[in-house]
């Protein structure tokens, strides 16, 4: 999963926790809340760590068929 899904089910949990009346749900909407922005956080960096990752074995490949 990607960073925007976990971001769109943070932002759903933020909507009911504006309606929730029971102090209960209202709990645990924010727990939720916080526990998607961190797999978001989580996941971009994920991501960012595979593209630099990417980015490097390409260099390596242009540098070592040069070399070649």
């Amino acid at each position: 999963m990607d960073g925007a899904y976990y971001r769109e089910k943070a932002e759903r949990c933020r909507l009911l926790f504006a309606i929730a009346m029971v102090p209960e749900i209202k709990e645990q909407l924010r727990l939720w809340t916080h526990e998607f922005d961190d797999l978001a956080d989580a996941a971009d960096k994920r991501q960012e760590r595979q593209q630099r990752l990417r980015g490097w074995r390409k260099r390596l490949r242009r540098a070592c068929s040069t070399a070649a």
